[in-house]
């Protein structure tokens, strides 16, 4: 079957959707009204509910990836990126706040296919991680780890891969719960999360 036609306007009316109304409300006649455009003609351009909600995953992984680059990239010793990709993953998932919160509605994981990390994934709750979210999201904090280690900026991880999990899983999961049930704003949710997670980082007693 060949991929639906989805353009930004449907995958922004579907966001909008998906924010205002959560998973069980996402249809596509709803979707089509807000495109401005009829169901037909989404049916027609092969578009269903799965896939509008893996691509708006895909898009959001992209510009994950894109916001923390510069923390892997950059210069700066090992803990300073990582305060730097703390920040970065904060601001990543304000952006797509209400649809996070929205895809929190679903009543089945990995709405998504395989191949796309959910959005849904951002917040893990049990289960195994697929290799696509493990690799766009947490290899990133697990490179850090590594570099924190080798420069002694930060503590040594016994299992690093097993660290940069619970970071992926404590991280995201708190900044959406202080910001949608506790109604901080982003800057103060911000900024006592990454102090908080950093003190438990840095070495001690010079290692």
């Amino acid at each position: 079957m060949s991929e639906p036609a989805l353009n930004e306007d449907i995958l922004r009316a579907a966001a909008e959707v998906l924010a205002e109304n959560g998973w069980q409300e996402l249809t596509l006649e709803r979707v089509a009204h807000t495109a401005g455009l009829s169901r037909v003609t989404l049916y027609r351009r092969g578009v269903t509910k799965e896939n509008l909600v893996a691509a708006l995953a895909d898009r959001a992984a992209h510009r994950w990836q894109a916001a923390m680059w510069p923390a892997l990239t950059g210069p700066g010793s090992g803990a300073e990126r990582l305060c730097a990709a703390l920040h970065a993953c904060c601001a990543a998932l304000e952006l797509h706040l209400p649809l996070v919160a929205a895809l929190g509605s679903s009543p089945q994981p990995g709405v998504g296919p395989g191949t796309h990390p959910g959005l849904e994934d951002l917040t893990p709750i049990g289960g195994q991680m697929s290799a696509a979210t493990t690799e766009v999201y947490v290899a990133p904090f697990e490179r850090l780890l590594r570099d924190g280690d080798a420069d002694t900026t930060l503590a040594e991880q016994p299992d690093p891969a097993a660290a940069a999990v619970l970071l992926f899983s404590i991280v995201p999961g708190t900044y959406l719960r202080l910001r949608t049930v506790h109604g901080w704003e982003p800057d103060r949710a911000t900024a006592l999360l990454k102090d908080l997670v950093l003190r438990g980082l840095l070495p001690r007693n010079g290692r």
